[in-house]
C-alpha cells in the first residue's frame, strides 16, 4: 500500500488460495496480499523491459493487495493464522488489542483488550484450534480460550508475567511437538512455561466454535457463537 508500510507478515492462508499472505501495517490495517497473477511473473518481467525499451513507459504493474481489513489504532505488530481453519487470523498492535477476524468480513469479529499498553505478539495453539496466546508491554502474557470466554465481555482464561523485571515480551509461540510447552522472548532471555491439560486437551466441539466464528460476518454473530459455546460448559 503506497500510504502504510508493513510491519509483518505471515503465511499460512495457501490452503484456501495459494500464494495468499497475510500483513500488517504501521497504520493499523492489515492486508490479505497474493504473490502470483493471472499472468506469470517471467512475461510480465518481458514486458515491462520491452516497454521500457520501445517507448519509455512502463506497463502496467500489479498491486499484490487483494483485500483491506480494518486493523489498530496505531501499528499492527503480529498476524497469525489459525493452523484448523486458516480462514481464521489473529493480530494484536500498538492499540494493546488483540483482534479475532473471519477470510472475508473486514472488520474484526472478536475483540479483546487485556490491560493499557502494546501487545508485541501472538500465536494459536497446534492443539486447542480455539486458544490463542498474547504478549506485550509489562511481560504479561494471556491466554484466551474462545470456548470459555462468551462474546460480549472477552477475558483472558489465564493471564501472568513472563518476567518480574518488567520487560515487554517480543515474541511468543506453542511447541507443536510438545505442546503442553509455551514459549516467550523479550530483549534478554527466552523462557518456557509449562502449559496444564485443560490448555493443550482439544475440547469436545471446539471446532465446531471455530467454524461458526469462522462463518461470522459480523461481531454480533461471532459473539452469539462464543455466548453459546461458553453456556454449553456450564
Amino acid at each position: 500500500s503506497a500510504a502504510f508500510s508493513p510491519t509483518c507478515a505471515r503465511h499460512g492462508v495457501g490452503g484456501l488460495e495459494p500464494g495468499s499472505f497475510y500483513a500488517g501495517s504501521d497504520g493499523g490495517p492489515v492486508f490479505r496480499c497474493k504473490t502470483s497473477h493471472s499472468r506469470s511473473r517471467s512475461r510480465t518481467t518481458r514486458e515491462f523491459r520491452d516497454k521500457l525499451r520501445d517507448s519509455g513507459v512502463a506497463p502496467p504493474m500489479y498491486s499484490p493487495v487483494k483485500q483491506t481489513h480494518d486493523g489498530h489504532k496505531g501499528a499492527t505488530h503480529a498476524v497469525c493464522v489459525n493452523p484448523h481453519d486458516a480462514r481464521v487470523f489473529a493480530t494484536c498492535g500498538g492499540d494493546g488489542a488483540l483482534r479475532v477476524y473471519t477470510r472475508y468480513a473486514s472488520g474484526g469479529v472478536v475483540s479483546a483488550t487485556p490491560a493499557p499498553g502494546a501487545l508485541f505478539a501472538a500465536s494459536w495453539s497446534p492443539t486447542r484450534p480455539a486458544l490463542i496466546a498474547c504478549g506485550g508491554v509489562g511481560g504479561r502474557v494471556c491466554l484466551y480460550d474462545l470456548t470459555a470466554t462468551g462474546g460480549e465481555d472477552v477475558q483472558p482464561t489465564e493471564q501472568f508475567r513472563a518476567c518480574d523485571a518488567g520487560t515487554d515480551v517480543q515474541a511468543i509461540a506453542f511447541n507443536s511437538a510438545l505442546p503442553e510447552y509455551l514459549a516467550t522472548a523479550d530483549a534478554r532471555f527466552v523462557r518456557v512455561w509449562e502449559l496444564g491439560a485443560g490448555l493443550t486437551t482439544e475440547r469436545a466441539g471446539e471446532r465446531r466454535v471455530i467454524d461458526a466464528i469462522a462463518g461470522a460476518e459480523t461481531a454480533a454473530e461471532a459473539a452469539a457463537a462464543l455466548d453459546a459455546a461458553k453456556a454449553s460448559r456450564r
